[in-house]
């Protein structure tokens, strides 16, 4: 499947609200994915961190307890709500907006962490999104992505992305560093997600 330029104007009214105030989100697991541990040795140094689509906000808090300054953004009120009420003393931000229709300050954060966000989105949105990351983060700015690039494709969402359109679809303005498999998983995910490390080139 070949990447389409898609339709930027993403609709805010889907599912994921509904789905959030009827506590139907199987993908939340009440914690924080075992590879932010991965994601804290990326990213090294405490860093300005943006966590798109943070749903309930475990990895937006691991991430801070790991030394960064960390804003998750969701689109679905509830979720944030959520989030804001299970971290609040974690000194974490934690915003209503859709990365893919948010104005975005240039050069905003120091890195940027990827977990369910680009199969939540799927395909027509993608590009949309790989702009955006490009736009937020500063000249050098670290991406840390993890991918459904193993995934049987079974009723979307969840999108699965291959390695091939991962590289399409960043190499032009990222620098890939790295991908991997994580060294731990979620139990259902197990040989699903790969892992990327990438640098914004400039």
């Amino acid at each position: 499947m070949k990447l389409t330029e898609g339709n930027s104007e993403y609709n805010e009214g889907t599912d994921w609200e509904r789905r959030y105030r009827e506590g139907n989100a199987p993908w939340d697991h009440g914690k924080s994915v075992p590879a932010v541990a991965e994601a804290l040795e990326f990213f090294g140094k405490p860093r300005k961190i943006l966590v798109p689509g943070c749903g309930f906000g475990h990895d937006v808090a691991a991430l801070s307890r790991g030394g960064h300054e960390v804003e998750g953004w969701d689109l679905a009120p509830t979720a944030v709500a959520q989030a804001r009420e299970l971290y609040a003393e974690a000194g974490v931000r934690f915003d209503v907006r859709n990365l893919l229709t948010a104005e975005v300050e240039e050069d905003a954060f120091d890195g940027v962490f990827e977990h369910t966000f680009l199969c939540a989105i799927g395909p027509d949105h993608w590009r949309t999104a790989s702009d955006q990351f490009a736009r937020l983060l500063k000249p050098g700015g670290l991406f840390f992505a993890i991918l459904f690039t193993e995934m049987e494709e079974e009723n979307p969402p969840p999108w699965g992305i291959s390695a091939d359109q991962v590289r399409e679809l960043f190499s032009p303005t990222f620098e890939i560093l790295g991908t991997r498999r994580p060294r731990e998983a979620f139990s259902r995910r197990i040989g699903e997600e790969t892992l990327w490390e990438m640098r914004l080139r400039g």
